[in-house]
């Protein structure tokens, strides 16, 4: 058997694991990207998105968002609906803008990392919500399981996931191919049951073998919205 020659890849060109915003606590320390035009029309949209889940969906009183940021997102929410819970998760310099701006809601901080414990949450929230976050981590599994530990059985998880043609930095890039994502969830009990596109486009680049899901007037949607259920699978 001939021995085959690998072909090296200068993977610190692509992305330095060093860079990753994982490995970083003071991310937000320069909150400033936070009041630019284009981020605050950004959330806007998301607002709307979550908004219009929760006004279809009444019965929904217990949100938790996982790497959110200091909160804009929950703010956004939280002025257009009333009587909800609202638990935040992520870094200290987050928590900090979080504080220094009298956000609504509770603001936990953990190391999310590898996953996260669930000390002084709830048992389970009717929504979860995770925006542009797991690609970060270096556990995404393990964060899915616990998305499945904390949700409830008729609740739902709201994931925003970017397209890998907007140049996103993601720590298993394959792995957030539209199909990968989607099963991903799937091997943890959750069935996709809703999407949303974005009214922000990528650069263009033709389908791959792991977008057979995707249609194509969504094949260069910015961010994929999705929403999952829980699903006790045989």
């Amino acid at each position: 058997m001939g021995l085959f020659r690998i072909t090296h890849v200068n993977f610190e060109e692509i992305f330095e694991p060093k860079d990753f915003d994982t490995e970083h606590e003071n991310e937000w320390e320069d909150s400033n990207r936070l009041n630019e035009p284009s981020w605050d029309a950004r959330y806007d949209y998301e607002a709307s998105l979550i908004v219009n889940i929760l006004n279809s969906n009444k019965q929904i009183k217990t949100i938790l968002e996982v790497g959110s940021g200091p909160g804009v997102l929950s703010q956004k929410v939280q002025s257009q609906i009333d009587d909800v819970t609202y638990h935040l998760i992520d870094k200290p310099f987050a928590e900090k803008y979080f504080k220094d701006n009298n956000f609504k809601g509770e603001f936990f901080v953990k190391d999310l990392a590898n996953g996260f414990d669930k000390t002084g949450l709830l048992d389970q929230y009717d929504m979860i919500i995770c925006n542009d976050f797991i690609e970060h981590v270096f556990n995404p599994h393990a964060i899915v399981k616990t998305f499945h530990e904390l949700c409830h059985d008729d609740g739902i998880v709201f994931i925003s996931n970017p397209n890998w043609r907007m140049g996103h930095q993601f720590i298993y890039r394959g792995l957030f191919d539209f199909d990968n994502f989607v099963y991903m969830f799937y091997v943890h009990k959750f069935t996709l049951q809703g999407f949303y596109g974005s009214p922000l486009k990528t650069p263009d680049y033709p389908r791959i073998s792991s977008e057979t899901m995707l249609s194509d007037d969504h094949l260069r949607d910015w961010n994929h919205y999705m929403i999952f259920t829980k699903t006790e699978q045989e």
